[in-house]
């Protein structure tokens, strides 16, 4: 019976081979992921040219600005920025999440930090609309569709035609003869999935690790649902027609519908007005700051910093240590805002993780965006590690800007460098 069954498997195999239909179907398919490959690929070196370019333009701004500001401190502070960045992961380019629309190169000045952590890059809206062709695209999105395509009328198509009372009367059960089908079908999509996964893992240069090995087995366990899924409806022994219709219902509703009415509703019962009102704040708090006597303005930087309570704040005449107390003092208003901004933030992020336990789709995708460090978390705290960055250059500054305009040249070799995720440090400091 054995026997039987394997001429029976290579015989389904040699005419799966020879059909047109599906070898246009697969060639596209590994067309399409060639090119998702290659885009992510681009993308991501992309912003790695622009990361590497960071330490050098810090450097030169750095001389420059100590050159032209050399016996002024203030106006060097001002217009000083330093450069952070969110280094790629190494599976970045085969799932770009959402690295796309957040900033991955923030620049800071010690001015009121809130006000600066939003800034981004101006993009192609339609870009943004249609977002990145990448390789865990094609494993999310299109790989169902192949299924559906190879799969809607396997069984139908026979019974339509006639030829299925002809296998009908073979002296095999006809389950087998059913799983054998999709097996052949099955076995076929895997090994075009292994393939495209090892191109990337060459191409890409991606680590050949544990996070491979969690990657393919979510692609089998999503290739076997959707196959599972195209078998319980064949058992239903519904016409062609009926099966391809109901099946891209599916997954439309299971791709695309569904999260994004998941999406939708996160927004909606986790709102965040907080995104607009913490800037606001922020300026608020610091513009009202310049008509209150200087000393009751800055308790709240006093209250954090006591040890400047000693420096004198001259009421009628501009000074260092109330102008840059006044950035401290504004993002401290802003604080319980910017608090609630994050908390929100993280919390969207726990309720998607969730939701994904449901929907097949968002949990293969919400997955790879974590194994790649390209979800919201991750640039969650990205902006977190700037604000911490902020606070350790202001903090740096603040003796000299207290005691008077002008810095030692010896004092930049303790000056604080921004770690990025590959802990790799980003020097400040000019050679």
């Amino acid at each position: 019976m054995n026997t039987a069954f394997f001429r029976l498997f290579a015989i389904e195999y040699k005419r799966f081979a020879r059909n047109p239909i599906s070898i246009l179907g697969f060639a596209v398919v590994f067309t399409i992921g060639v090119y998702a490959i290659f885009h992510g690929k681009n993308t991501i070196a992309q912003q790695e040219e622009t990361i590497e370019t960071i330490a050098g333009i810090q450097e030169q701004e750095l001389a420059k600005n100590k050159k032209f500001f050399s016996d002024d401190l203030s106006h060097f502070t001002y217009y000083q920025f330093y450069y952070t960045q969110n280094e790629p992961s190494k599976w970045a380019a085969f799932s770009i999440g959402q690295r796309d629309v957040n900033n991955y190169s923030l620049k800071v000045r010690i001015l009121a930090v809130e006000g600066q952590l939003y800034d981004t890059e101006l993009a192609n809206p339609m870009t943004l609309l249609s977002g990145n062709l990448d390789l865990s695209f094609l494993f999310v999105v299109l790989i169902p569709l192949l299924i559906i395509s190879l799969c809607f009328n396997l069984i139908s198509s026979e019974r339509e035609s006639g030829v299925w009372a002809v296998v009908a009367s073979q002296p095999y059960s006809l389950s087998k003869i059913i799983f054998l089908k999709f097996s052949v079908r099955f076995l076929a999509v895997l090994g075009l999935s292994l393939l495209l996964l090892l191109a990337a893992l060459w191409l890409l240069e991606l680590p050949f690790d544990a996070d491979f090995g969690l990657v393919f087995v979510l692609i089998l366990g999503y290739e076997l649902f959707w196959f599972g899924l195209v078998y319980a409806l064949t058992l239903l022994k519904k016409n062609s027609n009926y099966n391809a219709v109901m099946l891209l219902g599916v997954w439309l509703f299971l791709v695309v519908l569904l999260p994004a009415l998941g999406n939708v509703l996160i927004n909606r019962f986790i709102a965040i007005p907080e995104a607009f009102s913490t800037t606001v704040t922020q300026r608020e708090a610091y513009h009202e700051k310049w008509d209150m006597p200087r000393r009751e303005a800055m308790e709240p930087f006093y209250d954090a910093y006591p040890q400047y309570r000693q420096f004198s704040i001259p009421e009628d005449i501009y000074s260092n240590g109330w102008y840059y107390a006044m950035q401290y003092v504004a993002d401290k208003a802003a604080e319980k805002n910017s608090k609630l901004l994050f908390e929100k933030l993280k919390r969207r992020q726990v309720v998607s993780k969730k939701l994904s336990y449901f929907i097949p789709s968002l949990l293969l995708q919400n997955t790879f965006n974590r194994i790649a460090e390209t979800d919201l978390k991750d640039h969650i705290n990205y902006l977190e590690s700037v604000k911490k960055y902020h606070k350790e250059i202001s903090e740096f500054f603040y003796p000299y800007l207290f005691k008077g305009n002008s810095i030692d040249e010896r004092a930049w070799e303790d000056f604080p460098e921004f770690e990025s995720d590959s802990n790799e440090a980003l020097s400040t400091t000019p050679k």
